[in-house]
């Protein structure tokens, strides 16, 4: 199993001093040396989300990634996601085969629909167009960094004729595309048509709920006979480990719960897209509040808890892992990445296999 590393770039108080950690600035800087961090002690990839006009204060997380691309050299570089249907592709294909020249090829983009309706009146956008400009967005990208002189024309911008865009990305050839969701089997279906990557939302929902869109994509994208080497399920968790397991979850239970704060908060004054109004209708109070996605305690713990849920789910090729949320410091989250990366990563796949054997129970 791989392991990488997300940030969402929340920017919050503190909950145990009701003071900001760091600034923005600093916050920034964080992000960059997460990047280096994560290299060093093995994760594949180092992602970054987009938002805007909140707390979640990357708004251009292409350019986090061009300040990590120049220090270091192995890891993985992409984003969970771009907001598919807010972006202009022919910006977003040039961005990151920019970001992909300076990386060596190491650029991947991830797109999803976003999960707050306000981007789209930002943005001057109808929401209920969101799917087809979606659509069209995908096709006219990936047209452009296959193709080299562009004559197109759609629905959503003004037609391309006779140009030729730059710069090119490293292989020459299109970016690998990962596909974000939280509930639309339409979504994984395609993906695995298409031959991109799949990303399921788990964070939202439960591990057992994402199980068919796993399989809708693996079999579609068998059939489809694609390279069995590119097929990748992503599943995503907010992880915190600490030697002592009790004081884990008293030390970073009050993160989360100001996360959660945060998130409701800006939904309910944002608005909040179909696909996530679609996930929490089928979620039970109860499953909202005791979430599924929360991986804190000891390392073993934690390891068992990554076990479960890959036999919940069916099976994943990398767990995406959640650290800084919920205004906790650098220090604490250099410290527990650290620690994940020393005492979890190198166990997980005697974990997962023993727990391909015994699925019964759920651990605490």
């Amino acid at each position: 199993m791989r392991f990488d590393l997300i940030s969402l770039g929340d920017h919050l108080p503190d909950p145990h001093t009701h003071q900001y950690n760091e600034t923005q600035a600093e916050r920034h800087a964080m992000w960059v040396d997460l990047a280096v961090q994560a290299e060093a002690l093995g994760f594949g990839a180092i992602w970054f989300g987009e938002h805007h006009c909140s707390d979640y204060i990357i708004s251009s997380p292409q350019m986090i990634l061009a300040a990590a691309a120049v220090r270091t050299s192995r890891i993985r570089l992409g984003t969970a996601v771009s907001i598919l249907p807010n972006n202009d592709p022919v910006r977003l294909a040039e961005d990151f085969a920019t970001l992909d020249l300076l990386s060596k090829g190491r650029a991947e983009i991830g797109f999803g629909s976003g999960f707050t309706e306000h981007t789209f009146a930002l943005f001057g956008q109808d929401l209920n167009l969101s799917d087809k400009i979606s659509a069209e967005n995908l096709e006219l990208i990936q047209k452009l960094w296959n193709e080299r002189e562009i004559n197109w024309a759609g629905r959503f911008r003004p037609p391309i004729q006779g140009l030729q865009i730059e710069p090119r990305t490293f292989s020459g050839k299109a970016l690998p595309i990962n596909r974000a969701t939280a509930t639309s089997i339409e979504v994984a279906r395609d993906a695995g048509r298409s031959g991109q990557k799949l990303m399921l939302m788990t964070v939202a929902g439960r591990f057992a709920d994402a199980k068919p869109l796993a399989a809708a994509y693996r079999e579609n994208y068998r059939a489809a006979g694609h390279d069995p080497a590119g097929m990748s399920v992503s599943a995503i968790a907010y992880v915190h480990v600490r030697r002592d397991g009790a004081r884990a979850r008293e030390f970073w239970h009050p993160y989360r719960d100001n996360y959660r704060a945060f998130t409701r908060g800006l939904t309910r004054a944002r608005g909040i897209t179909r696909g996530l109004r679609e996930l929490y209708a089928t979620i039970s109070s109860d499953r909202m509040a005791q979430r599924e996605g929360d991986f804190c305690g000891d390392p073993s713990e934690v390891l068992d808890k990554i076990a479960w849920a890959y036999a919940e789910m069916g099976g994943f090729d990398t767990m995406i892992c959640f650290f800084d949320l919920g205004g906790i410091s650098r220090a604490d989250t250099m410290a527990t990445i650290d620690l994940f990366a020393e005492s979890v990563m190198p166990k997980v796949d005697n974990a997962v296999g023993n727990a391909a054997h015994n699925q019964n129970g759920r651990p605490i």
